[in-house]
């Protein structure tokens, strides 16, 4: 059962652009095969991705990162080894989604404090493969 919120309205947040991060891959076939070399050496690999939600004319919308100029992903990132989801995903909120701690700095890497609530799992899934597709 998922626990009940507070829907938020879209107005109530600020946006800005953050620098961008470097992907790790030049294509998904360079992703398939580092994830599978990956694989070999530790084992499974654990994600955790948000799915936040705001109120936006009369409508609930989710909020996604947009990666290049036609790729849009859920905010989250791989868990560290020995790091639990819930702090995993704060970590991951944090480093993609809260202000900076120094604006005037942009090679600091340093963010403002933000209590992220991490309400329900919706969902968990393995991938047997290394196939592109689910």
């Amino acid at each position: 059962m998922l626990a009940s919120g507070v829907l938020y309205g879209l107005g109530g947040y600020s946006f800005g652009v953050k620098e961008a991060q470097v992907e790790e891959d030049t294509s998904a076939a360079a992703r398939q095969a580092r994830l599978q070399a990956d694989y070999a050496l530790t084992g499974m690999r654990q994600s955790v991705e948000a799915v936040l939600l705001v109120h936006e004319h009369g409508h609930p919308h989710v909020l996604m990162l947009q990666i290049n100029n036609a790729f849009f992903k859920l905010p989250g990132d791989a868990l560290r080894p020995g790091e639990d989801h819930v702090g995993g995903l704060q970590r991951a909120l944090s480093e993609k989604l809260a202000p900076p701690a120094n604006p005037s700095d942009p090679s600091s890497k340093a963010t403002e404090h933000v209590d992220w609530e991490i309400a329900d799992l919706l969902g968990c899934w393995f991938r047997p493969t290394f196939e592109q597709f689910m």
